[in-house]
């Protein structure tokens, strides 16, 4: 098909790609909304199953449920699929569309706001037609995959959908990730990642006047502990250690016998991922003041895209292709933001985000989209896979 052609059939879907966006974003799916999150999940399999997709879930207690639909002919079965990906969770309470609904702004025209419309259902729509307009192209070359994921804003710290996806990836071509972009002209190539550390001190409280030999004071053995694992930071490397919250003690008179310190851990591959992993282990097991006990979990985490060759290369594909088709070059971006584009570097194998819709103001209520940035970026994701 001439790329002409492509951009008129995409903006005749326009319209449609509007109202299904709209029903997604109305469709509440926030942090603790596991029937919302898979409601959203029943609403995107049933549309998949009408195009010829086979859907498939993997359920989860405590979070919603992994949603992968596939499109592959007697052709193609045996070759490794492209995968398109895109999380189905928002980051709002319950009740956020009373106020922040999906809502076209009347004083800027092509835009929107709601809860939920940038990071990142207008990504789920961009990825659904995407592969809804290739399978109806009768294209061949690669079977289709779109996973939807339930649990990304948290991390995936009550789901298993972590070493899910790393086993659906691992025999997949390429992996492409529909988070947003401030902006049309770029591509995300590498993201930081990060993971939520807990420490917890236990030391021995007793009265600050009458029991000062007794008392082993949590508070400073924490303290030193932030001190010394905050100096290992080397911002020059991308390795961060940030304390944001401490707490402990019972009133200012009394020596604290307990303490516990949060953390944001930020590294932008597997290596320093590790090397900040053996600086906790070596920090937390040497304590400052005697008979104190330190201890630390790992909440939560996710790994990082780490900008390879393979994600040079398919973002230099991605670049060209834009260029073609009349888009302009995109310029290669590593965010600090995290994401499941991620767990392809576990895989090895290339990856590329942030074709997502066009917006600002992710996890505000202000979050805004560009509309009129669906058509290109369905046209351009249809004519990179035409053109692999």
């Amino acid at each position: 098909m001439e790329i002409e052609a492509l951009k008129d059939l995409i903006a005749g879907q326009e319209s449609d790609m509007f109202a299904f966006l709209e029903e997604l974003v109305n469709t509440e799916s926030g942090i603790d909304q596991i029937s919302g999150v898979n409601q959203v999940g029943a609403i995107i399999s049933q549309w998949c199953e009408n195009i010829g997709m086979t859907t498939r879930t993997i359920p989860h207690d405590q979070a919603g449920d992994l949603l992968i639909a596939e499109y592959k002919t007697a052709e193609n079965k045996d070759k490794k699929p492209i995968v398109l990906s895109g999380h189905m969770d928002t980051v709002f309470n319950a009740d956020v569309t009373k106020n922040h609904h999906f809502r076209l702004l009347a004083d800027k025209p092509g835009f929107a706001k709601g809860a939920g419309l940038m990071d990142m259902k207008g990504g789920l729509v961009i990825a659904m037609y995407v592969v809804k307009n290739l399978i109806e192209m009768g294209y061949q070359k690669h079977p289709l995959s779109l996973i939807l994921i339930p649990d990304e804003e948290t991390l995936h710290r009550y789901s298993d959908t972590r070493q899910e996806m790393i086993g659906e990836l691992q025999d997949a071509a390429l992996m492409l990730n529909f988070e947003p972009t401030p902006t049309f002209d770029e591509i995300v190539v590498g993201r930081q990642g990060g993971m939520m550390l807990n420490v917890t001190v236990e030391g021995i409280q007793g009265h600050s006047g009458m029991e000062v030999e007794i008392g082993r004071s949590a508070v400073v053995e924490l303290a030193q502990k932030v001190v010394a694992l905050e100096s290992l930071t080397d911002i020059s490397r991308k390795k961060l250690i940030n304390c944001g919250i401490i707490n402990g003690g019972v009133s200012a008179n009394t020596i604290p016998g307990s303490a516990k310190g949060n953390f944001s851990l930020r590294f932008p591959n597997q290596t320093i991922k590790e090397e900040i992993i053996a600086d906790i282990e070596r920090v937390i097991a040497e304590p400052y003041i005697a008979d104190t006990v330190t201890k630390f979990e790992i909440e939560s985490g996710v790994d990082a895209m780490v900008y390879t060759d393979k994600v040079d290369q398919l973002a230099d594909h991605y670049s060209a292709t834009a260029y073609k088709m009349g888009y302009g070059p995109l310029a290669k971006v590593e965010s600090q933001g995290a994401s499941d584009a991620s767990l392809a570097s576990l895989v090895d194998i290339p990856v590329v985000d942030g074709l997502g819709i066009v917006g600002t103001g992710a996890h505000t209520l202000e979050e805004e989209a560009d509309l009129t940035s669906l058509v290109p970026r369905v046209a351009l994701s249809i004519q990179a896979i035409l053109d692999l």
